[in-house]
């Protein structure tokens, strides 16, 4: 029989009795980075005691969240590799097992096949994410018991959730909010250092040209003309000039050897800057590995179950990491490039920079090299909760 190698927190609990009173129905609603996936783990061993015939599903938006769930399982709950079966476009089981994990792309037409004449505990993470009309079809059998995870709390469930989500799982039966996890001491006290680069001569040049020329579409569309499709393009076209910008490496570097032997994740838009980056930090004897849609999935798990158990300090990803990774220990996140705001950043790595013995703060770098992206931060800064302090410091001229 399974367990967990960890006690549970008492939201976990309150929010297991919660599940139970609702006929195993619902869905938990949780921050980025209070446990949600160990409280599914609690469920789904919950779930065995009950019926000890069930067969399990979790279906997941990502590859990553698939890695991330298959080595949780295996690290948190002792299943065995050969009681787990995985579904996806890269890996396909001959037979389900007794937990299975599917992406939900391949789960819309597999799903069946593996719940279909048995008893089932249907689990959804990032259950948001099914709220579409293609993925109501993964949600459609009837399952004896079912949990929908959110890790996006304060989003605003919009009537695709309500009309999809809700029947086939559940209503929202549990809620934890970051001020009671911040209480709790479940998420740690986090820093924030905003870091401006310099644009090389060539990448400024580029830079202002795209600028000129956007400039008059503005007073175009302010006069009613139809130039929004070409705005976008060149606005695109910009911000690549900046997410390209080759002074974000050694920012990184730099930041980092600040940080030696710490754990740190790295997060970039680009396989090739992600890789590059790599063997960047690999030549100046960081222990690193990357984690990306480029690499095998062999490799991908091997790199995460690394960095999970600390046999490197350092992961370099690109987006693949930003929803729903749970990586214990690490203290240091550098947004090297990205397009997403600083809200939804610092919820997705809530769950990478979590309590650990020893750590007392947590810091996330965001590395920027324009006037948009610096006014876009100040903006948010102004947004977010919880921030200890907020630093902006200049490598320009570096």
């Amino acid at each position: 029989m399974w367990d967990l190698k960890v006690p549970a927190r008492e939201w976990q609990l309150e929010a297991l009795e919660r599940w139970r009173n609702a006929n195993r129905h619902g869905v938990a609603s949780v921050v980025t980075g209070g446990g949600k996936t160990m409280f599914a783990l609690q469920c789904i061993v919950d779930a065995k005691k009950t019926n000890p015939k069930i067969r399990t599903v979790i279906l997941v938006p990502t590859v990553a969240l698939l890695d991330q769930w298959y080595l949780g399982l295996q690290d948190d709950m002792g299943v065995k590799p050969s009681e787990i079966g995985l579904y996806s476009g890269e890996s396909m089981s001959r037979s389900p097992g007794e937990i299975n994990i599917m992406i939900l792309n391949t789960a819309r037409t597999r799903i069946a096949g593996i719940v279909e004449g048995i008893d089932a505990f249907l689990i959804v993470d990032e259950c948001h994410r099914a709220a579409s009309e293609a993925n109501s079809r993964a949600l459609a059998d009837e399952h004896v018991m079912t949990l929908g995870l959110s890790a996006t709390p304060e989003r605003d469930y919009d009537d695709l959730f309500q009309d999809v989500v809700v029947p086939a799982l559940g209503p929202v039966i549990y809620e934890y909010d970051y001020n009671q996890a911040l209480i709790d001491g479940v998420i740690a006290p986090f820093e924030l250092a905003n870091v401006r680069i310099a644009l090389l001569p060539d990448e400024e040049s580029e830079y202002q040209k795209l600028t000129r020329r956007i400039g008059p579409l503005f007073k175009m569309r302010d006069r009613g003309e139809d130039v929004e499709s070409q705005i976008q393009r060149l606005l695109i076209a910009r911000a690549r000039v900046s997410t390209k910008a080759r002074n974000r490496y050694p920012a990184t570097v730099k930041i980092l050897e600040r940080h030696r032997r710490e754990r740190a994740i790295v997060f970039h838009e680009q396989i090739e800057s992600a890789e590059i980056l790599t063997a960047t930090l690999k030549a100046r004897g960081h222990r690193v590995a990357s984690y990306h849609s480029g690499l095998g999935a062999s490799l991908r798990q091997d790199n995460l179950r690394m960095f999970r158990r600390g046999e490197i300090d350092v992961l370099v990803t690109c987006r693949a990491l930003d929803e729903g990774i749970n990586v214990p220990n690490a203290s240091v996140a550098v947004i090297a490039a990205s397009t997403s705001s600083t809200r939804q950043r610092i919820q997705r790595l809530g769950r990478v920079l979590r309590p650990a013995e020893g750590k007392e703060m947590a810091t996330v770098y965001t590395i920027y090299a324009t006037d948009p992206e610096a006014e876009r931060l100040k903006l948010e800064a102004d947004q977010l909760e919880g921030a200890e302090s907020i630093k902006w410091i200049s490598m320009r001229g570096r």
